[in-house]
């Protein structure tokens, strides 16, 4: 490459860098990773996942804290999964999110695939706290535009986040466990950049690192957090701490190799190798 070329080359990265930074803030209030799909590679681990909820109590601390102190800097919310949809308080879970976030656009992701089974209570919840169906299509054998059309009827706006059904829609997000990778790199070439994630009474970066328990788990992985990996939720005093720990790289980017390798979609067979590369 010429010297030309290298500026240049620099002068692009600093470029998206600035971009980057300048991002709206979002917060994804993960409330389950179990799901009643099983999809290999899963970001949140969710075929590794037990059939556990977070404590509502829990998830209204969390949620009432950051809105009081940097909610007003905040552009989406999120109620996310594994399949948010599982979640047995979720309507108390909008009542409380909305609460915390009242200008917000409030997100509610799922796969669709209970839509039609959810009761009057769900919608009327939806409708209150003007929260919006967001689905993705996974290529499964189910009717995504009778959802859809449903949504419409129930007074309910739905959007269509992703269509996993096309060629190239999937990636494998692979783990190195020793911690190799220059971790400056992986930040700045991160696909998950920016979905902060709130779990367990903390702030993270990324659903990778927030969710990582669930591969720990299985006792074949030890991937740690370190200092400056997550913030307390009772520690954030302002929307400014979660931009930097958004926009820096972190110690647990380290782990991430990046760029993330295209893969077809399947089922998950629950192996280590879905997530981790060999030693």
């Amino acid at each position: 490459m010429t010297a030309m070329g290298v500026v240049n080359k620099i002068s692009r990265a600093v470029r998206r860098w600035k971009e980057l930074k300048k991002e709206p803030l979002h917060l994804e209030f993960i409330v389950t990773d179990y799901c009643n799909l099983n999809c290999r590679g899963c970001t949140h681990y969710s075929p590794l996942a037990r059939k556990e909820f977070v404590a509502i109590d829990e998830l209204k601390r969390d949620m009432a804290h950051l809105g009081a102190v940097c909610g007003s800097e905040v552009e989406d919310v999120y109620l996310i999964g594994g399949e948010t949809l599982l979640y047995p308080q979720l309507d108390e879970a909008m009542d409380a999110l909305r609460g915390s976030f009242p200008s917000q656009r409030l997100y509610v992701f799922t796969n669709g695939l209970i839509l039609g089974r959810m009761d009057d209570g769900f919608w009327e919840s939806a409708r209150r706290n003007k929260a919006i169906i967001a689905i993705t299509r996974y290529p499964v054998k189910f009717d995504y535009d009778a959802v859809e059309s449903l949504c419409a009827q129930e007074g309910v706006e739905v959007r269509v986040f992703g269509d996993r059904r096309q060629a190239d829609t999937f990636f494998r997000f692979a783990l190195d466990p020793e911690g190799r990778q220059n971790k400056y790199v992986s930040h700045f070439k991160c696909y998950n950049r920016g979905c902060v994630s709130v779990v367990d009474g903390y702030v993270y970066p990324c659903s990778i690192s927030a969710c990582i328990k669930h591969l720990n788990r299985t006792g074949e992985t030890k991937f740690e957090h370190r200092r400056g990996d997550r913030i307390a939720v009772g520690d954030v005093r302002s929307a400014a701490q979660i931009k930097r720990l958004r926009d820096h790289a972190v110690p647990f980017c380290s782990y991430c190799k990046n760029p993330p390798k295209t893969v077809a979609y399947g089922l998950s067979k629950r192996e280590i190798s879905e997530w981790v590369d060999k030693k």
